[in-house]
């Protein structure tokens, strides 16, 4: 019950967070975006180390603790320092729901859901795929892990910066491309030099989608962004829950984490054929 409320807390913060966004206007929403969703990629890398660190040499309870002081830290530097402002008119749950009516923005949030679910499908299970592929494990398994926290702040900061220069559709494209093939090679990488390129690749690529893709839904309904990014968001969580229950139960039925990773390949190249379609509004 704890957990469901914690997820409840994100969910309610993560798309009025990436609202804020339109503070630094139109030209610079992108890095905007790209700043504040890259919080979540810094907190995976740093959070997760942490976290285990203490829980280790202290108790579980201990990093609960720690989390709860740290968002409490965040809290009061927000208190601090964010300037008043304007509270908008309350939107209307019917006027929620109509924006559900525009076939494009379902569109753009299944898109979401499939790129998400592609990403975190083999990396909820990467520890056993590198093992069978590999033979990573160990401190080599925890370097691999590391660095695709640090591709992925790659990928979160810097598709910020490349969807304001190169716009989103060409930046969201460069992304599952790179996602695609990484997954793929997941399934034949066996050398820790190749593992920690693609490991790198990948976790740029899963994190460079979420930014472009809300990038779109605000310009497609600039009217209510912080409605339209509540459900990229609401994508993003359902995608990892539907990823992660996909993958356990490939590997389950013991079809192998070869399987898996290209499974999670094919899902990749379904969401860039949405993505394509998407790009060609007479097809939505």
């Amino acid at each position: 019950m704890a957990r469901v409320l914690a997820g409840l807390g994100a969910a309610l913060y993560t798309p009025n967070a990436s609202a804020a966004a339109a503070l630094a206007g139109p030209a610079r929403r992108g890095q905007a975006l790209a700043v504040i969703l890259g919080g979540l990629t810094v907190g995976t890398v740093c959070g997760v180390p942490v976290g285990t660190a203490i829980g280790q040499h202290m108790s579980w309870q201990a990093s609960l603790v720690f989390v709860a002081v740290v968002g409490g830290i965040a809290l009061l530097g927000l208190l601090a320092t964010l300037p008043a402002l304007p509270i908008p008119p309350a939107v209307p749950m019917s006027a929620r729901l109509a924006v559900l009516a525009r076939g494009r923005v379902v569109a753009l949030v299944a898109f979401m859901l499939l790129a998400s679910a592609s990403s975190i499908m083999v990396y909820a299970y990467v520890a056993d795929v590198l093992r069978v592929t590999a033979h990573t494990t160990g401190t080599a398994l925890a370097i691999a892990l590391l660095l695709w926290g640090v591709g992925g702040m790659v990928g979160s900061f810097g598709s910020g910066w490349l969807t304001d220069r190169w716009g989103a559709e060409r930046t969201l494209s460069l992304a599952l491309v790179v996602l695609a093939v990484t997954l793929a090679a997941l399934a034949v990488t066996s050398s820790t030099a190749a593992v920690v390129v693609v490991m790198v690749l990948n976790g740029a690529a899963g994190w460079a989608v979420a930014t472009p893709n809300n990038h779109r839904l605000t310009a497609l309904v600039p009217e209510l962004p912080p409605v339209v990014i509540s459900f990229n968001s609401s994508g993003i969580y359902f995608g990892q829950a539907l990823g992660v229950g996909l993958g356990g139960i490939l590997l389950g039925h013991a079809t192998g984490v070869r399987t898996l990773c290209l499974a999670g390949a094919a899902l990749a190249v379904v969401a860039l054929l949405v993505h394509l379609l998407i790009g060609r509004p007479r097809q939505i």
